[in-house]
């Protein structure tokens, strides 16, 4: 070899050797700040389905997807659409509650009409009725896309389907357009802590689907027993914010 090409074989493995480093950093990154994991529904309905997938890829920036399959959808929509994200394939009424158990948000971008009527009278008859039921009760994050519950109309029976998304709504379901998915889902948790930095009191429920992060409050700022010990478990710190001395504000 001539001394130029022993040269060129120093500098491309140096520069191999620095990529590798910068991927083991970055491997090492995720290791310790592993993303929060949404359990993704999809149901069996096409509305909006390209939106939905745009929608699940910006989501998945910031967060760890895992997707399920009602038997409606399996049959409807083609799951090469999601390819690029991890479907669970055995997922039944047999695994549901494993399932949820390693996941604190359950996302609902097709939910359908039929699912909604169910959840709303507590029918639990397959594995994603059992499941979001159960989330509900957990009092875990549910979000979900209105767009396929809905009907733009005003006859009576119109409206007797839009009360079943009413009264999910207050059941703890949260509610979103479709295309609105995304911002909420990658904006609500900044929305959510900057909304506790003033409370004067701080509850278990304020923080039940916050996961490692630092709140800051004020020295008055009082939080619960119960809340300390959520706090706890969900790996929350408070930190009180330093008062500028000369005008006594932050």
């Amino acid at each position: 070899k001539t001394e130029v090409e022993m040269e060129l074989e120093k500098i491309i493995e140096y520069i191999v050797q620095e990529v590798i480093k910068k991927i083991n950093s970055q491997n090492l990154i995720e290791e310790l700040n592993p993303k929060e994991k949404i359990l993704v529904i999809i149901n069996g309905s096409t509305n909006n389905l390209e939106q939905i997938v745009l929608e699940l890829k910006k989501i998945s920036k910031n967060y760890d997807l895992s997707l399920v399959f009602s038997e409606a959808a399996s049959n409807i929509i083609d799951e090469n659409l999601f390819s690029e994200f991890h479907i669970i394939k055995d997922f039944s009424i047999k695994n549901y509650d494993e399932i949820l158990s390693k996941n604190n948000i359950i996302l609902l971008p097709l939910l359908t009409k039929n699912t909604v009527a169910k959840l709303v009278v507590g029918i639990r008859d397959n594995a994603i009725t059992n499941l979001v039921s159960k989330a509900l009760l957990l009092e875990k994050k549910v979000i979900a896309a209105y767009d396929s519950c809905i009907v733009n109309n005003e006859v009576p029976y119109a409206k007797l389907i839009n009360s079943n998304v009413e009264k999910l709504k207050n059941y703890g379901i949260v509610f979103v357009q479709a295309k609105e998915l995304a911002d909420y889902m990658l904006n609500k948790k900044d929305l959510e802590i900057n909304s506790l930095r003033e409370k004067n009191v701080i509850s278990a429920n304020d923080l039940k689907d916050l996961y490692d992060k630092k709140i800051i409050i004020t020295k008055n700022t009082v939080i619960t027993t119960l809340a300390k010990e959520r706090a706890k478990e969900n790996k929350i710190v408070f930190e009180k914010k330093i008062e500028d001395r000369k005008s006594g504000s932050a």
